[in-house]
C-alpha cells in the first residue's frame, strides 16, 4: 500500500473547518511556556527611526537575516513556491492543495509585516537576497509524511522565537511577535493534522517513525549551539529572553508529548545531532 492510500484511508477531518489552525490551539489556553530573563540587564527600548547602538543594531539584523521571511528575499518567495508544488506532487487532492494555499497566504502576510519591520531598519537589508543556511530547510521532502514533519517541526520552531520576541527591546519587532507567534503555530498544527492522518494507519505510522532520525536532530539543531558567543549579547540588549538552551528543552518537550500521542518513539536527544 502506498503512503498516499495510507493516508487517503484514514478518517480526515473537514479541512475548510479547521483553518485557522490556530484558533483551537489557544482556545484550550495558552499553548506555548512563557520564557522570562533571569538574568540581570540594562532596560533597553528602541523604536524605528532611532539611532541603534552598532552592536545592537548588528545581532538585530542577524536575528533578522535568520528568520529570512521578507518580500524582500528572493529565497523566502522561492522557498514558499516548493511548498504548492509539493502539495500537488505528493498528495494532489483539493484539500491538501487549499490548506497549503492557506499557510502561503499567512506565510506571504508575514513577508509583509517583517520587510516593514526591515526597512525600518536598513534599506539594503531589506532588499538583500538571503539564502536559507540552516540544513532543515535542505533536506529532502521526499514524501507527504516529510512535508508534514517539515511543518510541524520548523514552523513550530518560529512560534518559540516568535514568543520570545513579545518583550523583545526592539518595539516594532515586539508588535508583530504575538500575530508571528500564533500563525507559526497554526502551521505546526496543520503539519500535525498530517502526521495524526498518517500515523492512524500502521503503514503510515512506521513511515513517520523512520523519519524521525532526519527531522527530529535537524529541528533541535534550529536553536543553535548552547554555547553561542552571541547568546549573553542578544540577552543582554533584550533582543531575547534565554538562551538556545532554553528555548530548545522548551521546545522538545512540547514536541516530545506531540509525538507520544502518535504513537511514536521519541529519539534519543544527541541522535544525529550536529550542534549541541
Amino acid at each position: 500500500m502506498s503512503e498516499a492510500a495510507a493516508v487517503s484511508g484514514a478518517a480526515a477531518p473537514d479541512r475548510r473547518d479547521l483553518w485557522p489552525l490556530w484558533r483551537a490551539a489557544y482556545a484550550q489556553g495558552d499553548p506555548l511556556p512563557k520564557f522570562t530573563c533571569a538574568a540581570s540587564r540594562p532596560t533597553y527600548r528602541f523604536d524605528e527611526g532611532e539611532a541603534l547602538p552598532e552592536e545592537y543594531k548588528s545581532l538585530l539584523i542577524k536575528m533578522l537575516r535568520h528568520e529570512g521571511e521578507r518580500a524582500g528575499n528572493k529565497s523566502f518567495l522561492g522557498f514558499m513556491a516548493t511548498c504548492l508544488d509539493l502539495a500537488e506532487g505528493l498528495f494532489p487532492t483539493a484539500e491538501a492543495r487549499l490548506l497549503k494555499a492557506e499557510y502561503l497566504a499567512e506565510e506571504l502576510k508575514h513577508a509583509i509585516m517583517f520587510h516593514r519591520v526591515a526597512v525600518g531598519l536598513d534599506r539594503d537589508f531589506a532588499l538583500r537576497d538571503v539564502p536559507y543556511a540552516h540544513y532543515a530547510f535542505h533536506l529532502p521532502r521526499e514524501t507527504w509524511a516529510d512535508d508534514a514533519f517539515f511543518h510541524f517541526l520548523v514552523d513550530l520552531n518560529g512560534a518559540f522565537h516568535a514568543r520570545d520576541w513579545r518583550e523583545s527591546s526592539y518595539v516594532p519587532l515586539a508588535k508583530i511577535a504575538a500575530t508571528v507567534e500564533r500563525d507559526e503555530l497554526g502551521h505546526s498544527e496543520m503539519g500535525y493534522v498530517f502526521l495524526r492522518e498518517i500515523c492512524a494507519e500502521p503503514r503510515g505510522r512506521q513511515l513517520a517513525q523512520a523519519l524521525l532520525a532526519k527531522w527530529y536532530p535537524a529541528a533541535l539543531d534550529m536553536f543553535g549551539r548552547s554555547d553561542s558567543p552571541n547568546v549573553p549579547k542578544f540577552i543582554r540588549w533584550g533582543l531575547k529572553a534565554v538562551g538556545n538552551a532554553e528555548i530548545r528543552q522548551a521546545y522538545k518537550a512540547y514536541v516530545d508529548r506531540k509525538l507520544e500521542a502518535l504513537g511514536l518513539d521519541v529519539p534519543a536527544e544527541s541522535a544525529g545531532r550536529r550542534f549541541l
